[in-house]
């Protein structure tokens, strides 16, 4: 555990050491193990082709002072992992089978982002009784044991897409491993030949340092 000083505060050399060790890496490895699980069940059997994998591994330090309460925990640490397929031009048939996939491996979905959502939402064609625009649905589902849910997201190939940068590694940043993925390179590669990309992600903690008591 790390060890209280100053303000209860850990230097930043104390939180690296911490997320550099050997505890907290198997943490994370195991945590990947089941993020990678839990993902797969949301794309398996579907008709998505996958073309990308971006991972991020971050831990931060927590603080303290007398203005303002501190942080909840002296050190966290999160994972997360997005995957990206191509799928042509039938994307609500492509959405209705991974929503069936999801369900047959035991993914539950979220009541606030249901295929039937998608389904009104493409029968509307995106628009009000009054022609607004609707806000774009998406699907969520839960899994036994994770403790955040799993996004299913999408938008056409030829929409902006943005990259996710890699966190710089300062304070209070103490640990960063990444692999990152350039969309635009996707999209002049193995995008070409498809006119929807969609996501598949989720996230969790994996590491948290309480405060002293």
């Amino acid at each position: 555990m790390l060890a209280a000083c100053g303000s209860d505060a850990p230097t930043r050399d104390e939180a690296t050491r911490e997320a550099q060790s050997a505890a907290v890496r198997q943490a994370s490895a195991s945590k990947a193990e089941q993020i990678s699980t839990v993902l797969s069940a949301a794309a398996q059997p579907s008709p998505l082709k996958p073309v990308a994998t971006a991972t991020l591994d971050i831990c931060h330090a927590g603080d303290t002072n007398g203005l303002w309460g501190h942080d909840e925990y002296r050190l966290t640490c999160r994972l997360s992992e997005t995957r990206y397929f191509g799928t042509g031009s039938d994307l609500l048939d492509v959405l209705r089978e991974v929503d069936k996939g999801a369900k047959a491996s035991g993914l539950m979905p979220a009541t606030t982002s249901a295929i039937e959502d998608v389904e009104r939402y493409y029968a509307a064609n995106g628009r009000t009784e009054d022609g607004l625009l609707l806000p774009l649905p998406g699907l969520s589902y839960f899994a036994p044991g994770h403790d955040s849910p799993i996004w299913v997201g999408w938008s056409q190939v030829s929409d902006p897409l943005n990259s996710q940068s890699v966190p710089d590694l300062t304070w209070p940043t103490v640990f960063v491993e990444a692999q990152p993925v350039d969309l635009d390179a996707l999209r002049v590669g193995p995008l070409q030949r498809h006119q929807y990309l969609v996501t598949i992600s989720s996230w969790t903690r994996y590491y948290e340092a309480p405060w002293p008591s």
